[in-house]
């Protein structure tokens, strides 16, 4: 079997991006990964790819380098995780967008969600857009 081209993994994750990385007491962990299986089933409705992740190793490996748990302060009574949405494009991430707002299960579950992270914490999200070389 090839490996895959890069054209043919733009064609399947899109060129658009957005990345949620967030603090999860270990004791929530089963209740969040229920939320984001109901989250996820969203998302492919409105034909966006969701993957979480969740941090294996909280050690940096050379000098210079910073662990992301240490820059979101989790403690060894939390998680962090990561979740990424790919999108086709910047038009359909506000396709998407708009069809969430208008989605009710997407409001419960955002009240949900921040019941579940860390208390008095927020997600640090950004938006990429993917650059050719």
């Amino acid at each position: 079997m090839s490996k895959p081209s890069i054209t043919e993994i733009e064609q399947g994750i899109g060129s658009e991006v957005a990345h949620f990385v967030y603090r999860v007491p270990k004791k929530n962990h089963e209740a969040m990964m229920q939320l984001n299986k109901q989250f996820a089933d969203i998302m492919r409705k409105y034909g966006a790819s969701h993957l979480i992740f969740q941090l294996n190793n909280t050690e940096a490996p050379m000098e210079g380098i910073t662990n992301i748990a240490k820059t979101v302060s989790a403690n060894q009574d939390e998680e962090v995780w990561m979740e990424l949405i790919f999108y086709r494009d910047r038009k359909h991430r506000d396709e998407v967008g708009a069809k969430m707002q208008n989605d009710e299960r997407c409001g419960s579950l955002f009240r949900q969600f921040m019941d579940l992270i860390t208390p008095g914490t927020n997600c640090i999200i950004g938006e990429f857009s993917y650059i050719k070389m």
